[in-house]
């Protein structure tokens, strides 16, 4: 007996032959290959579909666009934050709020209405009128700016621009009388300002700046009082006034100009009118009455007396002997090796013709002898005493003498 499997079939007529639907499945077949290909190219399009979208959200960002447009646009990634910088702030301005410092009246007496104009404001700040009377009533040693044979000068912080002069005890008043107001504004010799109504002896000067134009000690080395002897000059002085001497002549012509002004300006003031003898003479024997001020490139005449004869004149050679110390010369130029010496004697040269040339812009005299015949006349008054220069020999330290070899360095001219 024969067992027949007949597998189940689905009843619908496509899988039914019969004669008149034979050629049924072929076209069976056909729709199957299409629905397939469709399949396939709605599938492939999905995939690019879906490529694409993955593409455009991962791509980077347009450089124009902002960082709004971005930050709502793409998603950002968090190993990349955007960086936003912060808005600048505009502080508020700070201004500095200055006190005011006002000027108080001076009082209604004499010696605060014998002061001239420009020295009232400066008094009249804080408590600087207060001040200025202590210091006529006592000066204090510290405030020392220098001393003379006939006058002590000190410093005033709250005037800078001043020096208080007071004339020692023995001298009845300043042996100078200089008139407060007799030389122009424009030059700066030192002149007084005002004269204390109460005290003749008590003065204000203008202030030159600078620093004296010696060594150290120099009225000591000519004559020590406490010791009742002259002193030997010091190598170290010696290199002192070298190195100084050296800086002078490297200071340009108009520096020269202007002390040969200083100098001319004293020459042809007079004191008073119908002067017979008009101006005044510098003290070019002592190297301390000129200040030299390097850091502003100046020099500055401080001390002179009135002329009184004919023979107290000035001349370009009162410029040079005052730079040069020409009492002490010879002894520096002994202490100096032979090439410190040969320089020296060239600074020197270099001195003297920028005072020749700067004296003959002014109308300052270049003759030689005027400065000869002044050296003459108070070499008889104020005889200074030799020093020993070794066991044998001694410098002869007499002003002529000294005088007469200095200028004799110089006759190339």
């Amino acid at each position: 007996m024969k067992v027949l499997f007949v597998p189940a079939i689905q009843s619908s007529a496509k899988y039914h032959f019969s004669g008149i639907a034979a050629s049924k499945p072929l076209e069976n077949k056909d729709d199957n290959k299409r629905r397939l290909n469709n399949s396939f190219l709605i599938g492939g399009g999905l995939t690019l579909l879906g490529a694409g979208i993955y593409l455009y959200t991962r791509r980077k960002p347009a450089k124009n666009m902002t960082k709004l447009e971005i930050a709502d646009d793409i998603p950002i990634r968090p190993d990349k934050p955007v960086e936003t910088k912060p808005k600048p702030q505009n502080k508020p301005e700070v201004k500095e709020v200055k006190q005011e410092v006002k000027p108080l009246l001076l009082p209604d007496e004499k010696l605060a209405n014998s002061l001239p104009e420009f020295i009232r404001a400066k008094l009249s700040i804080n408590n600087n009128y207060e001040r200025f009377k202590n210091l006529l009533a006592s000066q204090d040693k510290a405030s020392i700016a220098g001393e003379g044979a006939n006058s002590v000068v000190y410093n005033i912080d709250f005037l800078d621009e001043y020096v208080l002069k007071v004339v020692k005890p023995d001298i009845k008043a300043d042996p100078n009388n200089i008139p407060v107001g007799l030389f122009p504004n424009n030059v700066n010799l030192g002149q007084p300002v005002w004269i204390n109504p109460d005290n003749q002896r008590i003065l204000l000067l203008k202030k030159v700046s600078g620093v004296p134009n010696s060594i150290n000690n120099w009225s000591g080395t000519i004559y020590d009082k406490k010791l009742g002897k002259p002193l030997s000059v010091t190598k170290e002085q010696a290199f002192d006034y070298f190195e100084k001497i050296t800086k002078i002549s490297q200071m340009e012509q108009a520096v020269f100009d202007d002390l040969a002004n200083q100098i001319q300006v004293l020459n042809t003031t007079p004191k008073h009118p119908n002067d017979l003898y008009p101006g005044f003479k510098t003290d070019s024997v002592n190297p301390n009455n000129l200040l030299v001020d390097f850091e502003n490139n100046k020099l500055g005449v401080i001390d002179y007396f009135a002329r009184n004869n004919d023979i107290y004149k000035n001349s370009h050679m009162d410029m040079v002997a005052m730079i040069s110390d020409f009492t002490l010369y010879p002894e520096y130029y002994d202490h100096l090796n032979s090439s410190q010496q040969e320089k020296l004697l060239q600074c020197l040269k270099i001195i003297e013709n920028k005072s020749f040339k700067a004296a003959e812009k002014v109308g300052l005299s270049t003759d030689k002898e005027i400065f000869l015949n002044f050296i003459n006349k108070i070499n008889k008054y104020f005889p200074i005493p030799s020093v020993k220069k070794s066991d044998t020999e001694e410098y002869i330290r007499s002003y002529d003498v000294r005088a007469k070899a200095f200028v004799d360095m110089f006759n190339y001219r």
